[in-house]
């Protein structure tokens, strides 16, 4: 669901502002998020499982490799499908030019292997950019909300419940309003709470109104720090900036993506995009929204070398084994302990982008760039299917 290197830099800079609450707490021995004693069942946990592969699939030219994709994806038990609806691949020409194709692709090529589909809704065309944004930039903001909030009409309407076209009726209904919106790659040339709000409420509406059983879904947070500089915002600093500019009750579920790596999920620290899901339900509860779900829209962990710090420790790598146990401890964490108030959460990612061993993007993967199993695929697996 990505086109930009991944967050490491801005989840070292938490940690290491978070470091003096984990004084003296190493890899080993960390504390963590109190244990809950009823595991659900592999049936319950295929309900709020999914699996992400990656932004280039809509693209991947070869068939065979794309299906491989995502019957790996379904093979695993998982209900749930993260995908791109990329506003500028298919409305880059113009405002009025629709270039379906490849995402009607990659809707029926998913729906055929029994997924059910969450896409998330960016990025800018150039038409539609800010004078502020870069040349050549999609991730900014749009300079008015409503290019943005007629594109997701038209996606509703093209796979909602109403959609004219039969095998693609009710083939998305749940939507992700922007990635990482409180994070500078993917809005520049700074995060705009008052400006992402403005646009959320009017997509809220615009996609209510072709398909009203929709699941509208907040721009998913990235660990990130509350930044003097207005490149970075923390997800708790953020929703509550959502509901300051006037965001409730145009949203029905908050997105988050809790990466921890290199540590695991269940370390229960304030630093921790994880235990941060505990903070921003706080929040929702402030404002009576308490019954609605938390989205991880986003989750997992890369096996690389030299990855990055643990609290305040040193650069660790996380091995194959250690994201087999980083699925155990997500699963746990996420239905057990969060489960009152968690919706689905979705593993990134299905497959390796690469091999380059010094470059940590290569390395999210469940599979090897060559589709063999790491241990991780097995296990996440072997949960969701007894």
């Amino acid at each position: 669901m990505r086109t930009q290197p991944r967050k490491l830099p801005i989840l070292a800079v938490v940690m290491m502002v978070g470091a003096a609450l984990l004084a003296g707490c190493a890899v080993s021995g960390q504390s963590v998020v109190p244990a809950s004693d009823s595991p659900p069942t592999p049936a319950a946990l295929r309900d709020r499982m999914g699996v992400s592969a990656g932004s280039a699939l809509m693209w991947e030219p070869n068939d065979a490799l794309r299906q491989q994709t995502l019957k790996a994806i379904a093979d695993t038990g998982a209900r749930w499908f993260g995908m791109d609806v990329d506003w500028n691949s298919v409305q880059g020409a113009g405002p009025n030019v629709y270039r379906w194709d490849p995402v009607d692709r990659e809707v029926r090529e998913a729906r055929a292997n029994g997924l059910t589909i969450m896409a998330m809704i960016g990025y800018g065309p150039a038409w539609a950019m800010p004078a502020s944004c870069p040349s050549n930039e999609t991730h900014c903001l749009p300079a008015s909300p409503e290019p943005y909030a007629a594109f997701a009409a038209a996606a509703a309407q093209r796979y909602g419940s109403q959609s004219a076209i039969p095998d693609l009726r009710n083939s998305i209904t749940s939507w992700q309003i922007w990635n990482e919106p409180n994070h500078f790659p993917f809005v520049q040339p700074v995060v705009d709470v008052a400006g992402y709000t403005t646009m959320l409420k009017r997509a809220y509406t615009e996609i209510k109104n072709v398909d009203p059983t929709s699941t509208v879904i907040t721009g998913a947070t990235s660990p990130a720090p509350d930044d003097p500089s207005g490149r970075d915002m923390s997800p708790v600093t953020w929703l509550r900036g959502i509901y300051a500019n006037g965001g409730k009750g145009f949203f029905d579920a908050v997105g988050h993506h809790p990466y921890s790596f290199p540590c695991s999920p269940l370390v229960d620290a304030s630093w921790n995009a994880f235990t941060q899901t505990k903070y921003l339900h706080d929040v929702m509860v402030q404002n009576g929204d308490g019954a609605k779900k938390i989205w991880a829209t986003e989750a997992g962990a890369p096996t690389a070398t030299n990855v990055g710090p643990c609290a305040a420790g040193p650069n660790v790598s996380v091995t194959e084994a250690t994201q087999a146990q980083f699925v155990k401890d997500y699963f746990k964490g996420w239905t057990q302990d969060f489960g009152s108030f968690t919706g689905p959460m979705i593993w990134f990612q299905i497959r390796d982008n690469g091999t380059d061993p010094g470059y940590y993007d290569d390395h999210f993967g469940l599979l090897r760039r060559d589709f063999s199993e790491k241990p991780a695929y097995q296990t996440f697996k072997s949960l969701l299917t007894g």
